[in-house]
């Protein structure tokens, strides 16, 4: 990677793949996660052990989340821009969290303590597989000379066809996290109804539909896609499951099928901080497309 006058950061609530975060020589912050009275960092999978998380859950063991103070992200952008860089810092939805808030107030006392230098903050209103799309893509702008303020209105421009469609196995996560009620819960888990959720203009996590029954959910995603995407022979496609692999590449071979092929599929395991809120067998799928509802 050539030098750059200015250094891209983000979280590891983007998803953004490890292998990525290595050839861009990417800063993110481990978000925190606990299960058992231990807390985690989530590394992008350097040494995370993705199975046994989401077999601790089936067992019946409940992760929580958690975000770091502002004090932690003034540390963390500090040695950067003594190093004389500027940062632009891609940050998961604000509306799902406090984090960008946490961020926000950092990154006003690093700019009264380092005048000379640019500190960018920038809610891409999406976590997860869309936002993992939107650092690539910010990242390769950068490696081919764009300059920070072409990046942030390339952002601001397509942030919203950075689509995403999930479908959890079990509506009780959904509960513990506030997304559904305890009787939708209940009933829902009884007549096997599989929610169908995306992240809308806001930034929002919200029902789209629900359907019955896992193979159903499976060909819904499979349609978004279908439906939605714009230009997939020159896009990525990111497909994301909670130790399922078997449905993923289910999903994957139904998109084929439908005659929808993207230039470039990622498929890896979701994290453990998005996999707390969703619970195993999370499967979802992130492509560029139409603008979002």
């Amino acid at each position: 990677m050539s030098a750059q006058s200015y250094i891209i950061m983000t979280d590891s609530d983007s998803e953004l793949p490890l292998s990525i975060a290595k050839k861009y020589e990417v800063p993110f912050v481990p978000m925190p996660y606990s299960l058992e009275d231990v807390e985690y960092a989530y590394d992008l999978g350097e040494t995370t052990d993705f199975i046994g998380f989401f077999r601790s859950m089936r067992e019946g063991k409940m992760p929580t989340t958690s975000t770091y103070p502002p004090q932690y992200y003034v540390d963390f952008c500090r040695n950067t821009l003594e190093s004389g860089q500027d940062i632009l810092f891609l940050s998961f939805s604000s509306k799902l969290s406090s984090a960008y808030d946490y961020l926000s107030t950092a990154a006003a006392q690093l700019r009264e303590e380092y005048p000379q230098r640019r500190i960018e903050t920038f809610d891409t209103l999406s976590i997860s597989g869309s936002m993992a799309l939107l650092v690539y893509h910010a990242l390769v702008m950068r490696d081919e000379g764009a300059s920070m303020d072409e990046v942030i209105g390339w952002m601001r421009e397509n942030m919203l066809r950075a689509n995403s469609y999930f479908t959890v196995d079990d509506l009780n996560h959904l509960k513990r996290g506030g997304r559904v009620s305890a009787t939708a819960a209940v009933v829902g888990t009884m007549l096997s109804v599989k929610p169908v959720l995306t992240i809308n203009r806001e930034g929002k996590l919200v029902p789209v539909d629900k359907v019955m029954g896992r193979k159903k959910a499976i060909r819904y995603l499979a349609e978004m896609a279908v439906e939605r995407v714009e230009n997939p022979e020159q896009n990525t496609c990111i497909l994301l499951h909670a130790d399922c692999e078997d449905d993923a590449m289910a999903l994957k071979a139904m998109v084929e099928r439908s005659g929808v092929h993207f230039g470039e599929w990622i498929v890896q395991m979701i994290g453990p901080v998005i996999g707390a809120h969703a619970g195993p067998d999370t499967l979802g799928l992130c492509f560029f497309g139409r603008e979002r509802d």
